[in-house]
């Protein structure tokens, strides 16, 4: 990802060991990541609010999760936090991205386990990591106006708020996807599509006590390969929208939200007033 177009929160822009206030600190570089036009009438307490401020996609390895949320993401107009989790984080850190990579939705019993030979040194940047990972997931939620993948933001955030959306895909389509992407054979993607899932299931368990594939933790759980991308992300952001207040939706990017297709589906419809937008 090129850094100029990275978000630039978590980044201490007075230097390392510069203390900052909090109006200055993830408050601070979070909001300033929302759209003004959405961010506009929150400041009135009396007015009427949105069901959900924010979404969170809790998925199987492979489904295409990721693509989903960038999608929403583009039709609401509002932050996307995947990778970016990773970034933010490394920042304030201090560290390399690849440490806390190595670190992302690995469960803490797992950490200890693999490494308390090595005592403190390896073992305190996985304490590090959560507590950041714990602090930018209730900004974000407090914030709103976000897309959140994995690391169990939804468990965290309150669920009132909180869009809870699981994606889901057979196997074998997750494999091929993830074949692709990483260059291997279908069956070393498989593979690792398991060790991936078992990961972020124990991940989920050991931090929030909850199980990742119970569909009561959901509002709704999507097949990405029987529904198709383009469905997912049209139910998802047509969940948002009627949330909000009639015509307090302020996007250019959603008009229409009960136009249909050629084949009678819902679609997303982008204003023609706005040629540069796409859907």
């Amino acid at each position: 990802m090129d850094n100029a177009t990275l978000p630039q929160i978590g980044m201490n822009q007075a230097g390392p060991g510069t203390s900052t206030s909090s109006d200055q600190g993830w408050i601070g570089w979070l909001k300033g990541l929302l759209p003004r036009q959405n961010r506009a009438s929150k400041g009135d307490s009396n007015a009427p609010q949105a069901k959900f401020n924010t979404v969170w996609l809790n998925r199987e390895a492979g489904s295409g999760a990721d693509i989903i949320a960038r999608q929403v993401a583009e039709r609401l107009r509002w932050a996307v936090y995947n990778e970016e989790v990773v970034e933010v984080i490394s920042r304030r850190m201090q560290v390399a991205p690849d440490l806390v990579k190595s670190l992302d939705e690995l469960a803490p019993g797992m950490i200890q386990d693999w490494l308390l030979p090595l005592r403190e040194q390896h073992y305190a940047p996985q304490e590090t990591y959560l507590e950041h990972l714990e602090h930018l997931i209730q900004e974000v939620g407090r914030v709103g106006d976000a897309v959140i993948v994995g690391r169990g933001a939804g468990f965290l955030l309150p669920a009132d708020r909180t869009l809870r959306v699981r994606i889901v895909a057979p196997l074998s389509n997750r494999a091929s996807r993830l074949s692709d992407r990483m260059g291997v054979s279908v069956r070393t993607a498989r593979r690792a599509a398991r060790d991936l899932d078992r990961r972020r299931r124990q991940f989920d368990w050991a931090l929030y006590r909850k199980e990742s594939d119970d569909p009561h933790n959901y509002h709704m759980t999507l097949d990405s390969t029987a529904l198709g991308i383009p469905i997912c992300v049209d139910l998802i952001t047509l969940a948002i929208v009627k949330g909000f207040p009639s015509g307090q939706y302020a996007s250019s990017r959603v008009v229409n939200v009960d136009a249909r297709g050629p084949d009678q589906s819902c679609v997303i419809v982008v204003d023609s007033k706005s040629p540069d937008l796409k859907g």
